[in-house]
């Protein structure tokens, strides 16, 4: 019998370089992972002068179930310091995949609810 299960879409925003450490540590059992290279909107002066640093950043996107998704929050959060300063993060509900391969491939073949 397959079991029903919740995907999301995790983001993670950390500093440059975090990005594949991030997902040396999270994408183990994971549905899917990429890091991608950021940049930031606000001029490096204006970051600067207020104190918050480089505008290059790392985005990490995980595709994981809600008990993966609670593990990355605790790993995010002590060992890398997200949303302590050392980035932000956020998850969003996956309604719906291109197809039903593309959801198969994610799944291993496991209905989503």
């Amino acid at each position: 019998m397959e079991r029903k299960v919740k995907i999301y879409l995790l983001l993670v925003i950390a500093e440059r370089g975090k990005g594949d450490p991030i997902n040396a540590r999270l994408a183990g059992d994971v549905f899917g992972f990429s890091t991608i290279l950021g940049r930031g909107t606000a001029k490096k002066a204006w970051m600067n002068l207020i104190g918050i640093g480089d505008i290059e950043k790392d985005l990490v996107a995980l595709m994981l179930d809600e008990t993966q998704l609670q593990n990355a929050r605790g790993v995010l959060e002590e060992e890398f310091k997200i949303g302590k300063g050392g980035g932000v993060a956020f998850a969003l509900r996956v309604q719906s995949i291109a197809d039903k391969r593309v959801l198969e491939y994610f799944t291993a073949k496991t209905e989503v609810e």
